[in-house]
C-alpha cells in the first residue's frame, strides 16, 4: 500500500472512530432513562425513582445550551443536551400521570400559586414547563446583559456542571432514607456509571472546559455510592432493583 493510500485510510478510520465516539456520547446517556421510563410504565408506579433527577438534568442542560453560545464546545454536547431535555420532560410527564392516578390524592399545588414554597412538588406538567421557561428567560436576559463579561460565562459553565454533578444525590438520598431500591432500574444506574466514565474520558480527549471534567469525576463518585446502596438494600427480600 502506498504512503498516500495508507494516510487516506488512517484518516478515514480516524473520522469513523470520531463519528462513533460522538454518536455514542449523544445517545448513550439516554439509554438508562429509556429503561427507567419503560420500567415505570410497566409497573405503573414511580417506585424509588426520584423526579428531582429530572430537575437536575433539565436545569443543567438548559444552562449548558446557553453556555454553548459563548464557548462553542463540541456540537455533540449540544445535541445531547437537547435530546436529554426532551427525554426528561417525557419522563416527568409519565411520573406525574401515575402520581395523579394514585389512590393517595394530594392537594393541588401549582407553580403559579407556590413557585418556591413547594418547589418541584407540583401536580401538573404545565407548572414544571412554566418554571423552566421562567428560569430560561431570566438566564437569557442576564446573559444578554453580560455578553462581554467573560467571568459571567465562566460562572454559567460552572453552574451547569455543578448542578449536573449533583445528579445522583437526590436518588442516593431517597435510597438512604427509604432503605429501599425497589423500582429502581439497574440499567439506568449502570448507564450512569458507564456514561459518566465515558463522558469524563471524552472531555479529556476532546480537551473540553475543565468544569466538564470536574463534573464527570464527581458524578462517578456518586454513582459508586448508589451501586453500593443497591448491593446492600437488594439483599432484603422482595426489595430488588429492576433491569
Amino acid at each position: 500500500m502506498e504512503t498516500g493510500q495508507y494516510n487516506d485510510l488512517m484518516q478515514y478510520v480516524y473520522q469513523l472512530g470520531d463519528l462513533a465516539l460522538n454518536v455514542g456520547f449523544v445517545l448513550g446517556p439516554l439509554i438508562g432513562y429509556v429503561a427507567q421510563y419503560q420500567l415505570i410504565k410497566q409497573q405503573k408506579s414511580v417506585g424509588s425513582f426520584s423526579t428531582d433527577v429530572c430537575a437536575i438534568l433539565l436545569f443543567a442542560n438548559l444552562l449548558r445550551i446557553v453556555f454553548w453560545y459563548e464557548k462553542r464546545f463540541e456540537n455533540a454536547l449540544l445535541y445531547q443536551s437537547v435530546l436529554m431535555i426532551m427525554m426528561q420532560v417525557e419522563l416527568l410527564r409519565l411520573c406525574l400521570t401515575l402520581k395523579n392516578k394514585s389512590v393517595y390524592k394530594t392537594k393541588y399545588i401549582s407553580f403559579f400559586d407556590s413557585p418556591l414554597g413547594k418547589f418541584w412538588r407540583w401536580n401538573q406538567l404545565n407548572s414544571y414547563i412554566a418554571c423552566l421557561i421562567t428560569f430560561l428567560t431570566i438566564v437569557l436576559i442576564s446573559s444578554y446583559l453580560n455578553l462581554d463579561n467573560p467571568q459571567y460565562w465562566e460562572i454559567i459553565g460552572f453552574l451547569s456542571c455543578a448542578i449536573e454533578a449533583t445528579l445522583g444525590l437526590p436518588q442516593a438520598i431517597k435510597n438512604h432514607t427509604s432503605k429501599s431500591v425497589k423500582g429502581l432500574s439497574y440499567t439506568m444506574i449502570g448507564s450512569w456509571f458507564l456514561g459518566d466514565g465515558f463522558k469524563t474520558f471524552y472531555f479529556i480527549v476532546k480537551n473540553q472546559p475543565a468544569q466538564f471534567v470536574m463534573c464527570g469525576v464527581i458524578q462517578l463518585s456518586v454513582d459508586i455510592w448508589i451501586m453500593l446502596q443497591i448491593a446492600v438494600f437488594s439483599s432484603k427480600k422482595g426489595d430488588m432493583a429492576e433491569l
